[in-house]
């Protein structure tokens, strides 16, 4: 199974990434062709930031924009999942994680910008044994101006299309995240299908 944290950056691409998807899962009954997208929370999310309002109540904003987005996702014909609790999660096909109830009932991470979608994507990958995939809009971590196929994790030691929070999670549950550009869907299918594609596999 895939945890796919769909970023907002590349939300013009979305419907391209989610027919590549869908046709996938289709093609393919293997369970590692099974899906659950996690949306970012795009521009709502950065309409939040604006507000500068508290972390607490921020916190819960960006989730609550993520959820408009997931709503949004599953209106392209993507099975809509609104869990309380990790038990009751069941990824079969493409799936999107309306994310606000299950975060309410399991509130385990800090509520700060240091936790994005990013962080709740590989938590939840976590939780549920899956690998993941963050689709953005870079072609991954670049280091002394070269793309940098693989990194561990503890050398992590500064800024990167990651939020601040996603080391600790990568290292807590034991998860690589392979990163890789949006706006070339194709790179996208290449991890999938072969896991190897232009892009950074951050690991332990």
């Amino acid at each position: 199974m895939w945890v796919v944290k769909l970023g907002g950056s590349v939300s013009e691409k979305w419907g391209e990434i989610i027919k590549l998807l869908l046709e996938l899962s289709d093609l393919n009954s293997d369970s590692n062709h099974n899906f659950l997208i996690i949306p970012g929370g795009g521009k709502l999310a950065d309409y939040v930031r604006k507000l500068k309002c508290d972390d607490e109540n921020a916190h819960w904003m960006a989730i609550a924009a993520m959820e408009m987005n997931a709503y949004y996702i599953a209106s392209m014909g993507v099975r809509k999942l609104m869990p309380e609790n990790f038990s009751e999660i069941e990824v079969s096909g493409v799936n999107v994680l309306l994310p606000y109830n299950l975060l309410l009932k399991n509130d385990e991470l800090p509520h700060s910008w240091d936790v994005t979608s990013d962080s709740i994507a590989i938590w939840v990958a976590g939780k549920l044994k899956a690998k993941v995939i963050k689709v953005t809009d870079v072609d991954g971590i670049i280091i002394d101006g070269k793309l940098a196929e693989e990194i561990n994790v503890s050398d992590l030691t500064f800024e990167t299309c990651l939020d601040k929070y996603s080391p600790q999670l990568i290292k807590k549950f034991g998860v690589s995240v392979f990163i890789c550009n949006g706006n070339y869907p194709e790179r996208v299918k290449d991890y999938i299908l072969r896991e190897k594609a232009l892009g950074t596999l951050v690991k332990v």
